[in-house]
């Protein structure tokens, strides 16, 4: 006889013990199915959201990234900002002008004994260039000890003014009133500068102060010979259409504002050589664009 399939044929007479066991097994069996089933779900309901996983990992970064600085803060420190060896012993500083070099170290803030990694090289040269007469400022480290410093000052080329009695403001060829000096009267004069300038002061724009110190520079750079043709004693700069140069000679020299300063001033000089040649020589020169010595002509 056979059974719902799912038991085996059995013969007549077969112990009921063996019935009894087939059916205890297809019980077990199921039991563990469903186990396995549920062991093998319950992994899946514990995994970690995505939003979470970022969170954590991003947690994880800064962590590892605050450790590093922290490290890398602390090595510097050991190495360099609290190392003496990298104490300040001398400051070296060269200039190409006249003002003292012990008087840019003063001017500098630097102490002795400073670690030169604490100091601040930006500092140092905001502070320096910030007396008028220095043009600019190069501040170096030079390890283990020391510090450089290179001065490149304004070079003045004219005076302006009268203050504290005989002394005149002296003015670089950008227009920078740079410092007081009772000598110098060497120098240019302008006239017709404004009259309550200070230290520190820009007054190329005020009136023709630029193009008349634009002619000043250019005519340093020219010959000897011409120079002495062209030997400013005074500069007034309030004519809105010209500049007037007195010599030193007694000539009036009238030059036009606008053009190239090398082209005027050749011109002018040319002009000069030949009147030194006249009997009696002209006493005013003008190379106005009305006059007839302008610019181009014969």
């Amino acid at each position: 006889m056979y059974g719902d399939g799912n038991d085996f044929p059995m013969k007549k007479g077969a112990p009921k013990s063996q019935r009894v066991k087939r059916r205890k097994s297809k019980t077990i069996s199921g039991g563990l199915l469903q186990v396995n089933a549920k062991a093998s779900a319950a992994p899946a309901g514990l995994a970690m959201p995505p939003v979470v996983a970022i969170v954590v990992t991003g947690l994880c970064v800064l962590v590892i990234a605050w450790g590093m600085w922290l490290g890398v803060g602390w090595l510097g420190r050991l190495l360099f900002t609290e190392n003496d060896r990298f104490n300040l012993q001398r400051v070296e500083a060269r200039t190409d002008g006249v003002i003292s070099e012990s008087l840019f170290v003063a001017w500098s803030g630097v102490t002795l004994n400073e670690n030169l990694f604490q100091i601040s090289l930006n500092d140092v040269r905001v502070e320096l260039e910030s007396h008028p007469i220095v043009r600019r400022a190069v501040v170096r480290r030079k390890l283990p000890d020391s510090l450089e410093i290179i001065i490149n000052e304004r070079v003045p080329i004219a005076r302006m003014g009268q203050v504290d009695g005989n002394m005149s403001w002296l003015v670089d060829a950008e227009g920078f009133l740079i410092r007081k000096s009772v000598r110098d009267q060497h120098l240019p004069l302008l006239l017709g500068t404004p009259d309550d300038a200070t230290l520190g002061d820009n007054i190329s724009d005020k009136w023709n102060t630029g193009p008349a110190l634009e002619l000043l520079a250019r005519l340093r750079e020219m010959p000897a010979l011409k120079r002495e043709l062209f030997e400013v004693l005074q500069v007034h700069v309030r004519h809105p259409d010209f500049l007037e140069f007195r010599l030193r000679n007694g000539i009036k020299v009238l030059l036009p504002v606008e053009g190239d300063a090398r082209t005027r001033l050749e011109r002018a000089t040319r002009i000069l050589d030949e009147n030194q040649r006249l009997d009696p020589p002209r006493s005013e020169i003008s190379i106005l664009p009305s006059g007839p010595n302008h610019i181009g002509a014969n």
